[in-house]
């Protein structure tokens, strides 16, 4: 039945779960959703390597606010990866998987992001050092909408999606307006890509469905393939970039709504 379903969502990294009332809006009424508003800003479980601590938050989170314990797992980017690891380490918590555009680092690449992760190289392979680098404060009369709507990463999003971005990301402190989700935060999770993905191969014991954008800089045909010749998972492309959740939020809720109908059936 439809009223019997969980899901939890696990952000983008930088983009707290609020950024994204648009998707939220448009899944089923009866649905029970559960987001954890950030990941990393935990003092006891702070970012960390392959972003262990972080898959242990989701599933701390999902354990303490999830009473009928099973969910369906949707994540978005560093939340789709972390939902995954998730699933694989404690698989009677989650009943399928959403992965939507995961930074897949697999195969070759994996032993450069080891490498690379004890040098100043990543900040250049990851968007680590612009995270550390970006502005955190501004005015409190500053159209932070509009600021945003003029960087590369937020062209193609949806206005109201970049609105909830801003409502959810930042506060008026005083005089000034700043972001919430902590920079440092931000970049050390870049800094922390998980290089270990291979050695999940094959242990996902529920259904799984990989999304990419057809547009996507990030998941891209090289990674996704091997992924999922790797694990038990169901793939599919779909108009956008990689932040087509806040790109195309009805689409995309429309083709959440529609595999976990599926899969709730086939239970």
């Amino acid at each position: 039945m439809a009223s019997s379903v969980s899901v939890h969502f696990a952000h983008a990294n930088g983009f707290p779960a609020e950024s994204y009332q648009q998707l939220f809006a448009h899944l089923p009424a009866t649905w029970t959703l559960h987001a954890k508003p950030q990941f990393g800003h935990n003092p006891q479980l702070p970012v960390n390597k392959n972003w262990a601590n972080q898959v242990e938050e989701l599933q701390d989170y999902v354990r303490c606010n999830c009473p009928d314990g099973q969910v369906y797992g949707v994540g978005h980017s560093f939340g789709a990866v972390i939902t995954f690891m998730a699933a694989c380490l404690y698989p009677k918590m989650f009943k399928g998987v959403i992965l939507i555009d995961p930074p897949l680092v697999l195969g070759p690449k994996s032993l450069l992001i080891r490498l690379a992760k004890k040098t100043a190289y990543m900040d250049k392979l990851t968007p680590a050092g612009l995270a550390q680098n970006r502005n955190t404060r501004w005015s409190k009369d500053a159209d932070l909408v509009e600021y945003f709507k003029s960087k590369g990463l937020f062209k193609n999003m949806q206005p109201a999606c970049v609105a909830d971005y801003v409502k959810a990301a930042t506060a008026v402190e005083g005089d000034h307006q700043v972001l919430t989700f902590d920079a440092q935060v931000e970049a050390d999770i870049f800094r922390h890509l998980p290089h270990n993905l291979d050695k999940f191969k094959g242990k996902l014991r529920c259904p799984g469905l990989l999304i990419t954008g057809q547009d996507s800089n990030v998941c891209k045909p090289e990674y996704w393939r091997r992924f999922i010749r790797h694990n038990p998972i169901a793939h599919t492309r779909v108009p956008g970039g990689h932040m087509l959740p806040l790109e195309h939020p009805l689409e995309l809720a429309e083709k959440i709504t529609t595999t976990i109908q599926q899969w709730e059936k086939s239970r």
